[in-house]
């Protein structure tokens, strides 16, 4: 898997602000789909396979990408709901839609490399904001987790120490 740059201060959507859903809900604040063992780098979604599939409402290309994920068949709940909140999608364009794995939008053929441009950007912030989201909190996730054993370990000798003087 790829691992992904620290982010740095640049035109990317919502990086270094707080990221809240459309009911202004604090997003983040679940917890993820999945844990990362410490030595393991998060998941990093990549555009597969393009084509077009066919002509809609007569003169609009009908693309489909798939979506590529290391060792995954498909994008974790957190990432697809990074993905959907994205703000900076220019609005003459169609948003994508997520269909079994894949990308799919309608363009007219003059738009079809701005459509792409901007997928591609949407993509990477989606990456890059799923990455900031998830390390921290796992870390944070780990220590707690590190705390609580300690504890109970602690319990733990401190009872065998109890029962060790009992005669």
């Amino acid at each position: 898997m790829q691992k992904l740059a620290s982010p740095e201060p640049d035109s990317l959507a919502l990086a270094g602000a707080p990221i809240y859903d459309h009911h202004d809900r604090p997003m983040g604040d679940c917890p993820p789909a999945r844990r990362w063992p410490a030595d393991r780098t998060l998941m990093v979604i990549r555009l597969g396979t393009r084509r077009v599939i066919g002509i809609a409402y007569g003169d609009m290309l009908e693309v489909e990408v798939e979506l590529e994920a290391e060792g995954d068949t498909w994008p974790d709940g957190e990432w697809l709901s990074l993905f959907r909140e994205y703000i900076k999608f220019p609005s003459a364009l169609e948003e994508p839609r997520l269909e079994h794995g894949k990308l799919r939008f309608e363009v007219r053929e003059e738009d079809l490399e701005r459509a792409w441009t901007a997928i591609k950007e949407r993509v990477h912030v989606t990456n890059r904001l799923y990455s900031d989201l998830l390390l921290p909190r796992d870390r944070a996730d780990q220590r707690d987790e590190h705390a609580r054993r300690e504890s109970v370990d602690e319990r733990i000798r401190q009872a065998q120490q109890l029962l060790d003087a009992l005669d």
